[in-house]
């Protein structure tokens, strides 16, 4: 009889996770109530939320050439009326000022119903050359970058985990 109370107990406390959210944010496997973003998160990787602007960092295992691709997740708020367009006007010219920048790809994109925009680049910021793929979205007071990041060498064979957090993210609901 214990076992199945727990059995119980333990299914409304998972429904009552999703409770109140949209469909398409309630099935995801990372939801963050408080700064209104979800998305799914690449099967045995590691997820540690943080309390400063990266609020989520996810990093999958360590690859054949010592790296470890990540994807974080920034939220920061942005002055009322902010457009997406202005966002990554500012943001790209922050990019260009890199050590190392060099602008691989950028493109429209959807998260969702909402108007995104992605870069693709590598840079030397931080020592070694990385590889980095960036969705940004604006809504609802706030910017969300979604940065997928890994050694050049190994960035190809990420996509396909970087695209499970690109293609499910959705914010500001």
């Amino acid at each position: 009889m214990r076992i199945r109370v727990s059995i119980v107990l333990a299914a409304l406390a998972l429904a009552g996770c999703s409770q109140g959210l949209p469909p398409d944010i309630a099935k995801l496997g990372y939801v963050s109530r408080d700064l209104r973003f979800g998305l799914d998160v690449p099967g045995g990787w590691s997820v540690r939320e943080t309390a400063g602007p990266a609020a989520l960092i996810a990093t999958g295992p360590q690859t054949s050439s010592d790296g470890r691709p990540s994807v974080n997740v920034t939220v920061t708020p942005v002055a009322d009326g902010t457009t997406l367009e202005e966002f990554v006007q500012a943001s790209r010219r922050s990019l260009d000022r890199l050590p190392g920048f060099k602008l691989l790809s950028e493109e429209a994109a959807t998260a969702g119903a909402r108007r995104a925009w992605t870069v693709t680049f590598e840079a030397s910021a931080a020592g070694p050359l990385v590889r980095q793929k960036q969705l940004y979205v604006v809504t609802g007071g706030r910017s969300y970058v979604v940065t997928a990041a890994a050694l050049p060498a190994d960035f190809a064979a990420q996509e396909s985990n970087f695209d499970i957090c690109f293609r499910s993210f959705r914010a500001g609901w």
